[in-house]
């Protein structure tokens, strides 16, 4: 009987949920976050999963054989200051390698005069051992056990939850840290934090970083994932659950609470991982996927049919080792807020209205106008409301904020409202730029997949402005993070800073061999079968001496240094254009990485076969498009069959989003119900 998968993505304003069954259509819910109590939301999610099921929750429950949960809890708390009070460990010498912190390699050569994001551990709670290892891993001097308990004692005096630990050169021999971290261990409830297992690479400052920010998250990440695992086994779940990770992979409770720095971008990766699949099922080898939410706008490129992905991440003004998705995130939702400032100018974001009381038209007690206020008082979201209904809007009370935002400027609510759209779509579009044209892209070789709740309301907007030819609208496009988190299969990287000349392919085989071997262990220990086990090998390249690094695969099997070198050229030049490489600088190998991936239950993407034929119309609704009123045709996006055709200006409605379709595009829903946008210039 169990044989359901469950994914959940909890978000700023919602919280977003996937039921899929063998053999049935695909089922999806919303309800609102609330921030003070996630389990509310996620409640009530399941809940209407069930609902539609014909179920309970505890029925659905006991027929689920995989439910994969996402958040932005991990985030939330950074963003809001609610990190745990933690201590901080170092190499005798080096006490404000946070405090000082790195410039950042993207502001080499510019204004250095920009304040610095504040440490993320407070100088007085940073304290120094004596002990030394070198550059080769070798002990210059031991480690003195009076100075780790000096620090204990201090620490404990100011009433720390956490200790994080970095010591110089620790990821060539952790033994001296790891000896620190039994002794933290011995204090009962401290959360421990070590750089050899966060954070094994070369560059001290974000080591440290990644390390700090790690321990403020994890007693309160651990009692969030502890308080939701209870919950839910309470409520009937019989098999584990897994957490979602930036890295697009998912990981059991008990390891996402170890490293709950992995956490930061959980949500927005699964709708990445969702964009891939279907981009794979759809034969589109290069997407450009923009998620627009209710908080943020988030953008990132699936590029001959790869996710980028990332080895470093800068969050909160820090610069962190975080195997990531590349994704890069805006304060653009439509939860964002309309503001007026010093210059009496029109302005968006990126302060949101989230969830409490949320935009004015959600009737909660918003009285400030949003993005979505803008899109009702234009009337192209969907009359029913929110949420399959759930969620009634209320235009008159979006009309008045609006008129209130625009008085000061003597504009009113509709040209408030356009006003609104053309500075969030301007952002959007700057966004896609950075992600494109600023690394060498051009936006017109790529297809858009729009998602997120109101990402079809802006999509022909930003492919015009961009060059795009098509536009796709996923058929689950309004939580198709929550579908991507529960496709995920599990995932556990290890990597090492193994810095060597390609030649020395021993060194490299050998220290493959050492990683496969740990990734092994780590799958074993969760469980997966032999079988369903996969270890892919990747490395960071440069030429030597070069502060940037190229990702490249590494085939299985015997080193072979002619290869390395050929696709390392080869993806250079792809990067940073014809006749770059300078291979006679000599290049070598930085940064040795394995993926572990234990398959999972995954969800079918096989699309239908498609006869066009016209689609069918439920009525009209007046939309307003740059200043003229027009008279747009309504379609239900639910009864919509592969194969079948429209034309703008049109709106889809589906349960919890619009497309927005104006004249000159023509749709069709493809194999698998999403709708496919040929924009014209």
């Amino acid at each position: 009987m169990r044989g359901w998968l469950v994914g959940i993505d909890v978000g700023g304003t919602f919280t977003d949920g996937v039921l899929v069954r063998p053999g049935e259509p695909t089922l999806d819910a919303k309800a609102l976050t609330d921030q003070r109590d996630p389990m509310s939301g996620l409640r009530a999610c399941l809940d209407r999963l069930a609902e539609a099921a014909g179920t309970d929750r505890r029925g659905l429950l006991a027929r689920t054989a995989k439910l994969a949960y996402g958040t932005t809890h991990a985030v939330n708390l950074v963003v809001q200051g609610q990190g745990a009070r933690a201590g901080f460990i170092t190499t005798r010498g080096f006490r404000d390698t946070l405090v000082i912190a790195g410039i950042g390699r993207d502001r080499i050569g510019q204004d250095l005069t920009a304040s610095r994001a504040p440490s993320l551990v407070p100088r007085r709670l940073i304290h120094e051992v004596r002990e030394r290892v070198d550059v080769a891993g070798r002990e210059v001097a031991p480690l003195r056990v009076e100075d780790v308990r000096t620090a204990m004692a201090a620490l404990e005096a100011e009433g720390v939850e956490a200790v994080g630990v970095c010591l110089l050169w620790s990821f060539r021999d952790a033994t001296h840290e790891r000896a620190v971290g039994e002794l933290l261990r011995e204090h009962d409830g401290w959360f421990v934090t070590l750089s050899s297992d966060v954070a094994p690479f070369m560059g001290e400052y974000e080591r440290s970083a990644t390390t700090a920010l790690n321990a403020t998250l994890g007693p309160p990440l651990e009692r969030h994932l502890s308080t939701i695992d209870r919950e839910l086994t309470s409520d009937g779940l019989a098999v584990p659950l897994l957490i979602m990770q930036s890295s697009g992979g998912l990981l059991p409770v008990r390891d996402a609470a170890r490293v709950p720095v992995s956490l930061i971008a959980s949500g927005p990766a699964g709708g990445v991982l969702a964009a891939k699949l279907l981009a794979d099922a759809l034969g589109t080898p290069n997407v450009i996927a923009i998620d627009m939410g209710g908080t943020t706008f988030d953008v990132s490129l699936v590029s001959d049919g790869a996710f980028a992905r990332s080895e470093r991440t800068r969050f909160a003004g820090q610069e962190l080792f975080l195997p990531a998705i590349d994704i890069h995130s805006i304060g653009a939702g439509g939860g964002s807020l309309g503001w007026i400032d010093h210059g009496t100018r029109l302005k968006v974001g990126p302060e949101s209205a989230g969830a409490h009381p949320g935009p004015a038209c959600y009737g909660s007690g918003g009285a400030r106008a949003t993005v979505t206020d803008a899109n009702v008082e234009l009337g192209r979201i969907n009359t029913d409301g929110l949420a399959a209904g759930r969620i009634a809007l209320d235009r008159d009370a979006a009309h008045r904020a609006l008129a209130d935002l625009g008085a000061p400027l003597g504009m009113d609510a509709r040209a408030t409202a356009e006003g609104m759209i053309a500075i969030v779509d301007a952002a959007m579009s700057d966004a896609i730029r950075l992600m494109t044209v600023r690394r060498g892209l051009d936006p017109a070789d790529y297809a858009l997949f729009a998602f997120g709740g109101a990402g079809a309301l802006h999509a022909v907007a930003l492919a015009r402005e961009l060059g795009i030819r098509t536009v796709v609208v996923p058929a689950l496009a309004s939580v198709l993070s929550a579908y991507g988190i529960v496709a995920s299969d599990i995932l556990h990287v290890v990597a090492i800073t193994e810095a060597r000349p390609i030649e020395d392919a021993a060194a490299i085989a050998a220290a493959y061999a050492r990683l496969e071997a740990d990734a092994d262990r780590q799958l074993a220990a969760d469980g997966i079968a032999p079988a369903e086990r996969t270890l892919r090998r990747s490395a960071q390249v440069r030429f030597r001496g070069q502060l940037h690094a190229v990702e490249i695969p590494v085939a299985d099997g015997t080193v072979d240094p002619a290869r390395i070198r050929h696709d390392f050229l080869r993806e250079y030049e792809r990067l940073y254009g014809q006749g770059t490489a300078s291979p006679q600088a000599g290049i070598e190998a930085i940064t040795l990485r394995v993926d572990a991936v234990g398959r999972t239950h995954r969800p079918p993407l096989v699309p239908a076969p498609a006869r066009r034929r016209a689609a069918t119309s439920i009525g009209m609704r007046t939309v307003w498009h740059e200043g003229v009123s027009v008279a747009a045709a309504r379609y239900d996006g639910r009864a919509l069959e592969p194969g079948d055709e429209l034309a703008g200006p049109a709106v889809v409605d589906h349960p919890g989003s619009t497309t927005w379709i104006p004249s000159g595009v023509r749709a069709h829903a493809d194999g698998l119900k999403d709708l496919v946008l040929e924009v014209s210039p």
